[in-house]
């Protein structure tokens, strides 16, 4: 069955089980490493109104949220495309690739908050580097009117 822990007191833990059940557990039926703690959750066995072989579930924090690894790479994304506004293009594509790759890894880990971390970060990345290919075209445009050979020689002497 499965449960939450809901606090330790006095050697003995209450969890609530299925159906809001309570149920109380001795120490020595904890089976994890580390103590429990309120909020976490755990497998066990019920014999008799009380738990038995109360188990952490891997891969669950003690606030019940799934821990995925496409949650650090939506934070190292938006770490990027904030760098990215400082070093232009490095961190930018950084952000992009890291972005698109936890964004996927989100879906299948059904990780609503490392979704839409990862979705800032490569869809800020895009738009981003549009801008700067933008820039770099009014440049280039700005320059081209005026004719390159004009901007390095010098636009000659000015009689008024």
């Amino acid at each position: 069955m499965r449960g939450t822990i809901l606090g330790v007191h006095e050697g003995r833990g209450v969890l609530l089980g299925p159906n809001d059940q309570r149920l109380e557990f001795a120490m020595s039926d904890w089976r994890s490493a580390g103590p429990p703690m309120a909020g976490q959750i755990v497998d066990f066995v019920e014999e008799g109104g009380q738990a038995k072989s109360v188990f952490a579930v891997p891969g669950m924090t003690a606030a019940g949220m799934p821990q995925s690894s496409s949650r650090v790479l939506g934070w190292i994304g938006v770490a990027c495309l904030v760098v990215g506004f400082i070093i232009p293009f490095l961190p930018t594509v950084a952000a992009f690739v890291l972005g698109v790759v936890g964004a996927s890894q989100a879906q299948r880990d059904h990780d609503d908050t490392a979704l839409l971390l990862n979705r800032i970060a490569w869809i800020g990345a895009l738009v981003l580097l549009i801008l700067g290919v933008l820039i770099l075209l009014a440049i280039v445009a700005f320059f081209g009117t005026m004719g390159f050979a004009a901007a390095w020689h010098g636009l000659g002497p000015m009689d008024f």
